[in-house]
């Protein structure tokens, strides 16, 4: 495994929702903590809480004692989107769209099932979704969002991975493609991926890019639903509305908090280096001075045992 010899930060690799969730719960001096402590008028250490499952947009929550609020995360790397929505239940977002698909998919499935996936099948596959964009109207994709924007936590939490931040902000002030537009008309463009539709909307001559994505794709992929995976039986449509140029959206966000992640993984690090330098019968003065600078380098980046939350 590489290590960060040139000062960089190392945070312990704080990858997913449940690191999160133990990183803040682990350092109740954080800003984040501070805020939701100032929001409910009460100085109860808060207590986070992940959530399982997928019937909720919520990641996690934060508890301090009556007061609970509800969390989304989103990882962002330098580059790349993050999901609104990823759901299956069509037939809630347009039934003439989800029937459609189902019996599409369906049929798909009859003509296929058992063979060998060819680029030829998965254009067909493709086709399929291409044409099923066309049923999407202006009024329905307003309601998609809209309706997204409602069910969607007070709270969304961006894990700024290459920056090494967390930033969390209020859905209120900052979601204004999902609700702000409603004297504009939304329509989808088309892109290279004929299962892909940029969200576009227009007034007055002006066209906007929402840079939000709209997406139609099998689940479990084409393996599945052609009995060719062993791994997934069954492979369903789902729609997916995805947040492109996320740069763009924390730059433009209002009452953010943000946090530089603490170092308060170093100890990790220490044992991890600690089990590379070559083990010897003797003493310090037999370690290599590469394993020794190392080390040393990592000593300088923790924080004192003094200032971390153990």
């Amino acid at each position: 495994m590489p290590y960060k010899t040139g000062g960089e930060t190392h945070h312990g690799g704080i990858g997913n929702e449940k690191e999160l969730v133990e990183l803040l719960n682990a350092n109740p001096n954080m800003n984040i903590n501070k805020h939701v402590q100032n929001r409910a008028s009460t100085m109860d250490i808060p207590r986070w809480g992940h959530l399982g499952g997928t019937t909720q947009k919520a990641d996690c929550n934060v508890v301090m004692g009556e007061h609970c609020y509800d969390i989304s995360i989103k990882n962002h790397e330098k580059t790349g989107t993050f999901d609104w929505i990823n759901t299956s239940k069509l037939e809630e977002f347009n039934e003439s769209l989800g029937q459609s698909v189902k019996t599409s998919i369906e049929q798909f499935k009859q003509d296929n099932f058992g063979k060998e996936i060819t680029p030829n099948m998965r254009n067909k596959l493709a086709d399929i979704f291409n044409s099923e964009f066309e049923r999407i109207t202006n009024e329905q994709l307003k309601i998609l969002l809209h309706t997204l924007y409602i069910k969607y936590p007070e709270y969304v939490l961006i894990n700024h991975r290459h920056m090494n931040k967390l930033i969390m902000y209020p859905k209120e002030n900052n979601f204004a493609e999902f609700v702000e537009y409603t004297d504009w008309e939304y329509y989808l463009k088309t892109t290279r991926a004929k299962t892909s539709r940029m969200i576009f909307r227009r007034k007055d001559g002006i066209e906007i890019n929402t840079n939000l994505r709209l997406r139609m794709v099998l689940n479990n992929g084409l393996g599945a639903l052609i009995g060719k995976s062993e791994k997934n039986k069954c492979s369903i449509p789902c729609l997916k509305i995805q947040q492109d140029k996320v740069g763009t959206l924390i730059s433009k966000l209002v009452n953010t908090i943000t946090d530089v992640i603490p170092t308060t993984h170093g100890l990790d690090l220490l044992a991890d280096v600690c089990s590379q330098i070559e083990t010897s019968t003797t003493y310090v003065g037999s370690f290599k001075p590469s394993s020794l600078d190392l080390l040393a380098d990592v000593c300088s980046q923790m924080v004192p045992l003094t200032e971390q939350s153990l």
